[in-house]
Protein backbone atom coordinates (compact mmCIF):
# COMPACT_ATOMS: atom_id res chain seq x y z
CA UNK A 1 0.00 0.00 0.00
CA UNK A 2 1.37 3.40 -0.98
CA UNK A 3 1.93 6.15 1.59
CA UNK A 4 -0.88 8.18 0.03
CA UNK A 5 -3.35 5.28 0.37
CA UNK A 6 -2.26 4.64 3.96
CA UNK A 7 -2.86 8.30 4.82
CA UNK A 8 -6.32 8.14 3.22
CA UNK A 9 -7.12 4.95 5.15
CA UNK A 10 -6.02 6.53 8.44
CA UNK A 11 -8.08 9.63 7.70
CA UNK A 12 -11.22 7.57 7.00
CA UNK A 13 -10.65 5.55 10.20
CA UNK A 14 -10.19 8.74 12.23
CA UNK A 15 -13.41 10.20 10.83
CA UNK A 16 -15.32 7.02 11.71
CA UNK A 17 -13.95 7.06 15.27
CA UNK A 18 -14.81 10.76 15.59
CA UNK A 19 -18.35 10.11 14.36
CA UNK A 20 -18.80 7.29 16.89
CA UNK A 21 -17.47 9.41 19.77
CA UNK A 22 -19.69 12.32 18.75
CA UNK A 23 -22.70 10.03 18.63
CA UNK A 24 -21.92 8.53 22.05
CA UNK A 25 -21.43 12.00 23.49
CA UNK A 26 -24.81 13.10 22.11
CA UNK A 27 -26.51 10.02 23.59
CA UNK A 28 -24.86 10.61 26.97
CA UNK A 29 -25.88 14.26 26.89
CA UNK A 30 -29.47 13.38 26.01
CA UNK A 31 -29.62 10.79 28.80
CA UNK A 32 -28.17 13.27 31.28
CA UNK A 33 -30.79 15.81 30.24
CA UNK A 34 -33.58 13.24 30.60
CA UNK A 35 -32.36 12.33 34.09
CA UNK A 36 -32.20 15.99 35.15
CA UNK A 37 -35.72 16.63 33.82
CA UNK A 38 -37.12 13.55 35.56
CA UNK A 39 -35.43 14.44 38.86
CA UNK A 40 -36.90 17.96 38.65
CA UNK A 41 -40.38 16.52 38.07
CA UNK A 42 -39.86 14.04 40.93
CA UNK A 43 -38.89 16.88 43.26
CA UNK A 44 -41.96 18.92 42.29
CA UNK A 45 -44.30 15.97 42.83
CA UNK A 46 -42.56 15.06 46.10
CA UNK A 47 -43.05 18.59 47.42
CA UNK A 48 -46.77 18.57 46.61
CA UNK A 49 -47.08 15.05 48.02
CA UNK A 50 -45.47 15.94 51.35
CA UNK A 51 -46.99 19.39 51.89
CA UNK A 52 -49.64 19.00 54.58
CA UNK A 53 -51.74 21.83 53.13
CA UNK A 54 -52.21 19.98 49.82
CA UNK A 55 -55.89 18.85 49.54
CA UNK A 56 -56.42 15.10 49.85
CA UNK A 57 -57.25 14.32 46.21
CA UNK A 58 -54.34 16.42 44.88
CA UNK A 59 -51.96 14.91 47.46
CA UNK A 60 -52.86 11.38 46.38
CA UNK A 61 -52.29 12.27 42.72
CA UNK A 62 -48.96 13.99 43.49
CA UNK A 63 -47.65 11.00 45.47
CA UNK A 64 -48.68 8.54 42.76
CA UNK A 65 -46.97 10.73 40.14
CA UNK A 66 -43.81 10.94 42.23
CA UNK A 67 -43.71 7.17 42.57
CA UNK A 68 -44.02 6.76 38.78
CA UNK A 69 -40.99 9.04 38.37
CA UNK A 70 -39.18 6.93 40.98
CA UNK A 71 -39.59 3.87 38.76
CA UNK A 72 -38.32 5.78 35.72
CA UNK A 73 -35.24 6.99 37.61
CA UNK A 74 -34.55 3.47 38.85
CA UNK A 75 -34.60 2.29 35.21
CA UNK A 76 -32.08 5.08 34.49
CA UNK A 77 -29.76 3.51 37.12
CA UNK A 78 -30.37 6.31 39.62
CA UNK A 79 -30.51 5.77 43.40
CA UNK A 80 -32.17 7.95 46.03
CA UNK A 81 -29.92 8.01 49.09
CA UNK A 82 -28.10 10.23 51.57
CA UNK A 83 -24.93 11.81 50.18
CA UNK A 84 -22.32 14.32 51.36
CA UNK A 85 -21.44 15.46 54.87
CA UNK A 86 -25.00 16.64 55.54
CA UNK A 87 -26.38 13.23 54.51
CA UNK A 88 -29.16 14.89 52.52
CA UNK A 89 -31.03 12.40 50.33
CA UNK A 90 -30.86 13.00 46.60
CA UNK A 91 -30.81 11.14 43.28
CA UNK A 92 -27.36 10.01 42.12
CA UNK A 93 -26.00 7.30 39.83
CA UNK A 94 -26.08 3.89 41.50
CA UNK A 95 -22.59 2.62 42.30
CA UNK A 96 -23.37 -1.01 41.53
CA UNK A 97 -26.34 -0.66 39.21
CA UNK A 98 -28.65 -1.63 42.07
CA UNK A 99 -31.07 0.54 44.07
CA UNK A 100 -30.05 1.73 47.51
CA UNK A 101 -30.66 -0.71 50.37
CA UNK A 102 -32.30 2.19 52.20
CA UNK A 103 -35.25 1.91 49.81
CA UNK A 104 -35.92 -1.76 50.65
CA UNK A 105 -37.82 -3.26 53.55
CA UNK A 106 -38.92 -6.65 54.85
CA UNK A 107 -41.96 -7.24 57.06
CA UNK A 108 -42.98 -10.51 58.69
CA UNK A 109 -46.40 -12.04 58.26
CA UNK A 110 -48.44 -13.07 61.30
CA UNK A 111 -50.87 -15.97 61.42
CA UNK A 112 -54.31 -14.97 62.73
CA UNK A 113 -57.35 -17.25 62.56
CA UNK A 114 -55.55 -19.42 60.01
CA UNK A 115 -54.79 -16.48 57.68
CA UNK A 116 -51.39 -14.87 57.06
CA UNK A 117 -51.70 -11.14 57.65
CA UNK A 118 -49.31 -8.21 57.62
CA UNK A 119 -49.09 -5.68 60.48
CA UNK A 120 -49.44 -2.15 59.09
CA UNK A 121 -49.45 1.22 60.90
CA UNK A 122 -52.08 3.66 59.60
CA UNK A 123 -51.67 7.41 60.07
CA UNK A 124 -48.84 6.76 62.55
CA UNK A 125 -51.32 5.66 65.23
CA UNK A 126 -53.37 2.53 64.48
CA UNK A 127 -51.94 -0.93 63.84
CA UNK A 128 -54.14 -3.05 61.57
CA UNK A 129 -53.54 -6.51 60.14
CA UNK A 130 -53.92 -6.67 56.36
CA UNK A 131 -54.17 -9.46 53.81
CA UNK A 132 -52.03 -8.74 50.73
CA UNK A 133 -54.50 -8.90 47.84
CA UNK A 134 -53.06 -8.00 44.43
CA UNK A 135 -56.51 -8.59 42.90
CA UNK A 136 -58.07 -5.77 44.92
CA UNK A 137 -58.02 -2.40 43.17
CA UNK A 138 -57.90 -0.43 46.44
CA UNK A 139 -56.59 -0.70 49.94
CA UNK A 140 -59.64 -1.54 52.08
CA UNK A 141 -59.97 -0.41 55.69
CA UNK A 142 -62.83 -1.76 57.87
CA UNK A 143 -65.32 0.81 59.19
CA UNK A 144 -64.35 0.26 62.84
CA UNK A 145 -60.71 1.11 62.05
CA UNK A 146 -61.85 4.28 60.25
CA UNK A 147 -63.90 5.20 63.34
CA UNK A 148 -60.84 4.68 65.56
CA UNK A 149 -58.67 6.90 63.34
CA UNK A 150 -61.31 9.63 63.55
CA UNK A 151 -61.51 9.32 67.34
CA UNK A 152 -57.72 9.67 67.50
CA UNK A 153 -57.86 12.80 65.34
CA UNK A 154 -55.62 11.43 62.56
CA UNK A 155 -58.49 11.23 60.05
CA UNK A 156 -61.18 13.84 59.41
CA UNK A 157 -63.81 14.82 56.86
CA UNK A 158 -61.22 16.52 54.62
CA UNK A 159 -59.63 13.11 53.98
CA UNK A 160 -62.72 11.66 52.27
CA UNK A 161 -62.58 12.01 48.49
CA UNK A 162 -65.80 10.47 47.17
CA UNK A 163 -67.22 7.04 46.41
CA UNK A 164 -66.46 4.13 44.13
CA UNK A 165 -68.77 1.53 42.66
CA UNK A 166 -67.75 -2.10 42.18
CA UNK A 167 -69.21 -5.51 41.46
CA UNK A 168 -68.67 -8.41 43.90
CA UNK A 169 -68.27 -12.06 42.94
CA UNK A 170 -72.00 -12.81 43.14
CA UNK A 171 -72.81 -9.96 40.74
CA UNK A 172 -74.09 -7.44 43.28
CA UNK A 173 -73.18 -3.80 42.74
CA UNK A 174 -71.94 -1.99 45.84
CA UNK A 175 -70.68 1.49 46.65
CA UNK A 176 -67.88 2.33 49.09
CA UNK A 177 -66.61 5.64 50.40
CA UNK A 178 -63.03 6.43 49.43
CA UNK A 179 -60.50 8.34 51.50
CA UNK A 180 -56.90 9.40 51.88
CA UNK A 181 -54.74 7.52 54.38
CA UNK A 182 -52.15 10.09 55.36
CA UNK A 183 -49.52 7.42 55.96
CA UNK A 184 -49.17 3.65 55.65
CA UNK A 185 -46.11 2.10 57.29
CA UNK A 186 -44.93 -1.40 56.32
CA UNK A 187 -41.72 -2.56 57.96
CA UNK A 188 -39.45 0.49 57.98
CA UNK A 189 -40.95 2.20 54.91
CA UNK A 190 -43.81 4.71 54.92
CA UNK A 191 -46.04 5.64 51.98
CA UNK A 192 -47.91 8.92 52.23
CA UNK A 193 -51.37 9.80 50.93
CA UNK A 194 -52.63 6.36 49.93
CA UNK A 195 -56.06 6.00 48.33
CA UNK A 196 -58.26 3.59 50.32
CA UNK A 197 -61.85 2.38 50.41
CA UNK A 198 -63.96 2.03 53.56
CA UNK A 199 -65.07 -1.56 54.05
CA UNK A 200 -68.01 -2.87 56.10
CA UNK A 201 -67.59 -3.40 59.83
CA UNK A 202 -65.51 -6.46 60.69
CA UNK A 203 -64.51 -6.94 57.06
CA UNK A 204 -60.98 -8.00 56.18
CA UNK A 205 -58.45 -5.20 55.75
CA UNK A 206 -56.90 -5.56 52.28
CA UNK A 207 -53.62 -4.27 50.91
CA UNK A 208 -54.61 -3.70 47.28
CA UNK A 209 -53.28 -2.11 44.12
CA UNK A 210 -53.74 1.53 45.20
CA UNK A 211 -50.68 0.85 47.39
CA UNK A 212 -48.94 -2.07 45.68
CA UNK A 213 -48.70 -0.26 42.32
CA UNK A 214 -46.72 2.53 43.97
CA UNK A 215 -43.89 0.19 45.00
CA UNK A 216 -40.91 -0.35 42.71
CA UNK A 217 -41.38 -4.06 43.34
CA UNK A 218 -42.66 -6.45 45.96
CA UNK A 219 -42.60 -10.20 46.50
CA UNK A 220 -43.68 -12.81 49.01
CA UNK A 221 -40.87 -14.89 50.53
CA UNK A 222 -42.49 -18.18 51.54
CA UNK A 223 -39.30 -19.40 53.24
CA UNK A 224 -38.99 -16.35 55.51
CA UNK A 225 -42.79 -15.93 55.70
CA UNK A 226 -42.35 -12.25 54.87
CA UNK A 227 -43.02 -9.61 52.26
CA UNK A 228 -40.07 -7.86 50.67
CA UNK A 229 -40.59 -4.51 48.97
CA UNK A 230 -38.82 -1.52 47.55
CA UNK A 231 -40.28 1.96 47.80
CA UNK A 232 -38.40 5.15 46.98
CA UNK A 233 -39.62 8.05 49.07
CA UNK A 234 -38.43 10.08 52.04
CA UNK A 235 -35.77 8.14 53.95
Amino acid sequence: MSAQKRRAHVTRYSLIVLAILTSLSAVAGAQSGAIATTVARWNASDLACRTTATPAREAIAACEERDRFSKLLTLMNQCYRPVGPAKAATWTACDSGKPSDAASSTAQFHRRAGVFVLPVILNATAQTFFVVDSGASHVQVPQEVVDELMRQGTLDSSDFVGERGFVVADGRKLVQKTMRLRSVRIGNRTLENVLAAVGPRHSQALLGQSLLKRLNWWKIDNVKNAIELEFVGPL
